[in-house]
Formats: structure tokens, C-alpha cells, sequence
């Protein structure tokens, strides 16, 4: 009698501390959102106290979830494929600054924090997105918080105020849009974003009304990348279209999911005829840019001065100007080409560790997984396709420079290459988790 109470007790212990672990993941992932999205809305997170209410919410997560996880329950720590190139490039930037290698120590050191930071929320993100309940939550909720920041970007722009948020102005003549004060930045954002609702549309996890409101999220966001006149986000979301749809015609053999997409770009491009003006064509078709070829050229002489180690991570600013062979007004304050910047901050140490995380990000959100379930295939391959067009943009501008949306990314990158693959993420034969609604 003693040994079935015990066991009762015993069974009852173990429901109970399944129940606070299960609550736990919750938690985090709230306030993990919650970080992210405040680094969007202040601003893009680029002035100093913002950067460091998002470094210390990443630290303090961090920080409980490892006692929690690791020294209080024992649980297994979940590997993530681009683990060895982060710390790889870590390991640059701190040779840069144990050895003094750095044309301004202060700055590295700075942006050597932002970093650790960013390989913190990787961490966190590979730890919570482990069920199926944690991903649904991330893609309704960030699809949701795209389309209401897309909302609100169009009605400021729409108001045509020169405060953000119709309180603030920018300290300098800036494009604002939404939230940023770049309207390249803003399109960045909404590259990552939009991904998720629009693989959300295609998907059999929704139907009816539902598809049509992710469908019409996805024509909002990607309407407001247009809208914001950036040339680098209209190709950008391009690339991403043209990036899905070989996505799909990999693991779809009919045209249904195919035709969706066709029917969301005549709808994207018929929100843009209604609510765009003849100045924003002509605008987009206005291809060349000199100034930033020639910031490109100038950027190669530092390479050629520097080519191993580079200036110094986050020394751009600073050393660009002894460099810079053309009279302008402006502070220019990066290379507008997030690769060239890298190679002129790290050299062809930290370029080779960035050739190594891409490699691997794309080799790991490629892989074809039949086991993979539902909501896990939608939070993979939105974000993979979300990553894809910051990479195409970085040819363009510098959004990795910006911390909110640099955060966002590889919070994303890690999502990518850690969730499992679905070869069946479009179909629902065979799969009985795709029946669940959301």
C-alpha cells in the first residue's frame, strides 16, 4: 500500500514539475518577443540607451535560462550549426582588442558587446523554439506585429510628417519610415517579416477566413517595402519571391501553392496602383548611385591596406575618412555594403568566418527532413527565405548595422538552421499535424 502511495506521490511531483517546465518556456518566450519588437519600435535600437535596454534584457535571459535549463533542471542544450562561426568571429574581434589591433579600441569594444548580445538571443532562440506550440506562438506573433507596424508606417507616411511616431524628429535629415529613420532600415525589417505571414498563406494549417487575413497581412507588409522607396527592399523582395517559389516547386509537385503566390503579387501590385503615386516608379527605376560606388572604392583600399585583420570591428566610421576620396557634406558612417564593411573591419579572418555562418545557414534551412511537423516548417522556411532577402539588401545598404534589425536576423538565422526540415510543409497527406488550426 506504502509503494502505490509513493508512487502516486512520486507521479504527481513529476506531473507537477512538467507542468512549471512547460510554463517556464512561456515566460521566456514573451519576454524574448517582447525584446525583440521594443528594439524595432525604439527606433531600430541605434541610439545608445535603447542598444542597452536590449543588450540587458539578452543578458538577464540569457543568464535565467542557462541556471534554469542547465543547473536547475539539467536539461540538454539544444546545438545550433552556426555556433562554430560565431565564435569564430568572436574570436577575431577579441584578437582585435586583446592585441590592440584596432584603429579605435572604444568603438570595438562597443560593437563587440552588441555582438555577444546577438549570439545570446541566437541561443535563447534555438533553446525556446522546441515544440510545436512555441513556434505557432512566434509565427502569429510576429506576423501580427509586422502587419500592425506596416499599418502604421503607411498611415505616417500617408500623413506626410517628418516626425517619427509624430513626435520625434530625427536629429538629421532623414527618409523616416515607420519607426526608423531610414527608410532602407524599415524595408529590411519588413523583409524578415513578411516571410512569415506569407508562408502562413500558403500553408494547410489555415483556411477560410483565416488565410485571407495572413494573405492580406503579407500584401500590407510587402506593399509598405515599395512604399518606403527603397530600391534595395523592392530587390530584395523580389529575390524572396522568386527564393519561396523554387522553395515550393521543390516540395509541392501541383500549382496550387504556386498560383497563391502568383495571386498575392497581382494583389501586392494592385495595392500599390491604388495607394503608390507615378513619383514612387520613378523613383524605384532610378538605379545608380554613384556616391556609393564610390564609397565601394574607397573601401577596397582599406581591404588592400589591412587585409588580414582588417581596421577594427565598428572602426569603419572613424578611419573611412582618411580614406575617403570625394568632397561631401555627409557623415558617412558605413560602407552601405555590409560584406565590405566586414572585410574592412575583420579582414579576410572575420570575412572567411561570414562566408563559413552563410554556408552553414543555408545547408542546414535546405536540408529535407519528411519527419518535420507543422508549425515548425512554416517558422523554418519563412525565416530562411526572411534571411535570404536581408542578405540580398546588405549588397545595398547596412541593416546589419542597425541593432534591431540585426537582432531580429539572427534570432532568425538560428530558427533557420536549427529548426528541423519538412519536405511536406505545403501538403497535408500523410501528415496529420498539419490538420491543426490555428
Amino acid at each position: 500500500m506504502k509503494v502505490i502511495e509513493g508512487s502516486a506521490v512520486g507521479m504527481r511531483r513529476a506531473r507537477e514539475t512538467q507542468l512549471a517546465d512547460r510554463s517556464y518556456p512561456l515566460a521566456y518566450l514573451i519576454f524574448f518577443c517582447a525584446s525583440l519588437m521594443f528594439g524595432v519600435l525604439a527606433f531600430g535600437a541605434v541610439e545608445t540607451w535603447s542598444a542597452s535596454i536590449l543588450e540587458i534584457c539578452a543578458s538577464l535571459l540569457f543568464t535565467v535560462m542557462v541556471v534554469h535549463k542547465v543547473c536547475v533542471s539539467g536539461a540538454r542544450v539544444r546545438w545550433n550549426p552556426l555556433y562554430p562561426p560565431m565564435i569564430g568571429f568572436a574570436a577575431i574581434a577579441a584578437i582585435q582588442l586583446i592585441l590592440n589591433m584596432t584603429a579605435y579600441r572604444y568603438e570595438t569594444l562597443v560593437v563587440f558587446i552588441q555582438y555577444v548580445s546577438y549570439a545570446m538571443l541566437m541561443f535563447i532562440a534555438a533553446q525556446i523554439a522546441i515544440d510545436e506550440r512555441s513556434c505557432k506562438i512566434l509565427v502569429v506573433m510576429f506576423s501580427i506585429f509586422g502587419s500592425a507596424v506596416a499599418f502604421f508606417a503607411i498611415c505616417q507616411n500617408l500623413s506626410s510628417t517628418l516626425r517619427i511616431y509624430w513626435l520625434r524628429t530625427p536629429a538629421v535629415d532623414a527618409s523616416i519610415f515607420g519607426p526608423y529613420s531610414n527608410h532602407d532600415h524599415y524595408a529590411g525589417l519588413m523583409e524578415m517579416l513578411t516571410p512569415l505571414a506569407l508562408v502562413l498563406s500558403l500553408s494547410p494549417l489555415v483556411q477560410g477566413g483565416q488565410r485571407i487575413l495572413a494573405a492580406f497581412a503579407t500584401v500590407l507588409m510587402a506593399g509598405s517595402i515599395v512604399l518606403s522607396l527603397s530600391r534595395g527592399g523592392a530587390i530584395s523582395l523580389l529575390a524572396e519571391l522568386l527564393v519561396l517559389f523554387w522553395m515550393v516547386s521543390r516540395v509541392q509537385k501541383g500549382t496550387l501553392a504556386r498560383t497563391r503566390i502568383l495571386v498575392l503579387v497581382v494583389a501586392l501590385l494592385a495595392f500599390l496602383a491604388f495607394v503608390g503615386s507615378p513619383a514612387m516608379w520613378r523613383h524605384l527605376g532610378h538605379l545608380q548611385d554613384v556616391l556609393r560606388i564610390d564609397i565601394l572604392r574607397d573601401s577596397l583600399r582599406m581591404v588592400a591596406r589591412r587585409p588580414i585583420l582588417g581596421w577594427g570591428l565598428g572602426a569603419f566610421p572613424k578611419t573611412y575618412p582618411g580614406f575617403r576620396s570625394f568632397y561631401t557634406a555627409f557623415f558617412i558612417n558605413a560602407a552601405h555594403n555590409d560584406y565590405i564593411q566586414v572585410l574592412v573591419e575583420t579582414g579576410l579572418a572575420g570575412f572567411s568566418y561570414v562566408v563559413w555562418f552563410i554556408i552553414a545557414l543555408y545547408r542546414s534551412g535546405l536540408r529535407g527532413d519528411s519527419g518535420d511537423q507543422a508549425w515548425r516548417g512554416i517558422l523554418r522556411v519563412a525565416t530562411l527565405v526572411g534571411c535570404t532577402g536581408i542578405l540580398v539588401h546588405s549588397f545595398f545598404d547596412f541593416n546589419l548595422q542597425v541593432p534591431g534589425n540585426a537582432a531580429l536576423f539572427y534570432v532568425f538565422c538560428a530558427l533557420a538552421a536549427g529548426l528541423p526540415a519538412n519536405s511536406d510543409l505545403l501538403t497535408s497527406s500523410g501528415n496529420p499535424d498539419l490538420q491543426e488550426r490555428v
